[in-house]
């Protein structure tokens, strides 16, 4: 069994067991159990552990050396933001709208978020934290693969336009935005 790295990712973070098994939900007995190497964590804890200390799954447990093999959280939250202020436009043409923004606008719409004049890396992490739950975005946290920019503004536009409820509400959106035009 390799050694995996949550005892000294905890301490680096300054954490006691107990206080990071509260933060992902755990309990401090199971750290204890993982960090001993007595047990072995399920993939969604790995995921969970390593969401949280901002590293791989694979460095996590001990497997890589690098501790980001994939993307950060940042990164991705600042793809995002990045996207939405230059109106980013979906090169393949098959989302609808085209536009990042309108997307975005749309899921805000639709979600009822009151957009705020102006949109800083708070807005994002609140309003829009839920895409680290989708496979394709976990994937981009952990993949050892390289993507362009447009590549992950890809893949966010399209996890978010298929995280509305009912497309009749997306197609009414901008039916609307497109009329006021």
């Amino acid at each position: 069994m390799t050694h995996n790295r949550i005892k000294e990712l905890r301490k680096n973070k300054g954490l006691s067991q107990s206080q990071l098994a509260n933060k992902v939900g755990i309990s401090n007995q199971v750290i204890s159990f993982y960090e001993n190497n007595k047990r072995e964590p399920k993939i969604e804890t790995w995921q969970a552990l390593a969401n949280f200390f901002d590293v791989s799954v694979p460095y996590l447990q001990g497997i890589d050396d690098k501790p980001n093999t994939g993307y950060s959280k940042e990164y991705i939250y600042k793809c995002l933001d990045d996207a939405y202020k230059e109106k980013w436009k979906d090169p393949t043409g098959q989302i609808m709208g085209g536009g990042f923004d309108k997307v975005v606008d749309a899921y805000l719409a639709q979600k009822e978020i009151k957009k705020p004049s102006k949109i800083d890396m708070n807005f994002w992490k609140t309003n829009f934290n839920y895409l680290f739950e989708t496979p394709n975005i976990r994937r981009l946290l952990t993949t050892k693969d390289k993507y362009s920019n447009d590549d992950i503004k890809l893949i966010l536009a399209y996890t978010i336009f298929l995280n509305f409820t009912g497309l009749k509400q997306i197609t009414d959106y901008f039916s609307k935005t497109n009329h006021n035009k």
